[in-house]
């Protein structure tokens, strides 16, 4: 069986990296799965009964549907996420399925490690904030808010001639009336998480004013982070 066939997704199984956790009358777990033939990896998200509800399908439909249509809107407007590979969901005798495939961001390290860890220079910590700015500001633009924006959930790779950047779980995000309004909640979470991690104040004015040089206004400094995280 070849993974371009829908019925290998579906059977595949691997190494469980998000063990299933129980929720809405559901569950759903992410599965770590390298090809033996090409060592190749992928990250299968399986989900049953793990449901939204909305106008338009009162009864529910799978999470993975509006992540799976998040991550294509994304894509249309060259927000990078994590590469999609394969889509499914089919509603069974005990209730609705679905997967979610993507390949593995191979050379990318999120921001939350790289802070923790102190991987980067001032420099390429620099660089890469920027990139990171760089696509946040076209998703907002787009009145598009992410809705889970930490930086576990960011990853940058900074091995080319220029950072490129990836963003995660896409689960949660929705749409705004304004760029103001879809930029402030995710910029303020992504921003105190990174002065948890030791984010410096010049890099925090690198990344406000990219914002401000895009014409989209954020709330002032202490709003954004609050006063205990301000830093000095």
């Amino acid at each position: 069986m070849r993974p371009q066939e829908s019925s290998f997704w579906w059977s595949v199984q691997g190494e469980w990296v998000e063990e299933p956790n129980s929720r809405r009358g559901g569950f759903s777990g992410v599965q770590r799965v390298v090809l033996p033939q090409s060592g190749d990896c992928y990250y299968v998200k399986r989900q049953r009964n793990h449901l939204f509800r909305s106008v338009r399908y009162p009864a529910g439909r799978p999470t993975l549907l509006r992540e799976w249509q998040s991550m294509q809107f994304c894509q249309s407007i060259g927000v990078p996420t994590a590469p999609l590979v394969y889509f499914d969901m089919q509603r069974g005798e005990t209730g609705w399925e679905s997967i979610l495939v993507t390949r593995d961001l191979q050379g990318y390290v999120s921001l939350d490690t790289a802070y923790r860890e102190k991987l980067w220079t001032c420099t390429q910590r620099a660089d890469a904030l920027r990139t990171v700015a760089g696509a946040l500001i076209s998703l907002h633009r787009a009145r598009r808010k992410h809705g889970h924006l930490y930086p576990k959930e960011v990853f940058v790779n900074l091995e080319g001639a220029q950072p490129a950047v990836a963003i995660v779980d896409w689960e949660l995000s929705r749409y705004r009336l304004t760029a103001k309004q879809a930029a402030g909640p995710d910029v303020r979470r992504l921003l105190k998480s990174l002065a948890k991690l030791g984010m410096t104040a010049a890099e925090l004015s690198l990344f406000v004013d990219e914002y401000r040089a895009s014409g989209i206004h954020l709330p002032p400094m202490p709003e954004l982070l609050g006063p205990a995280l301000l830093p000095g």
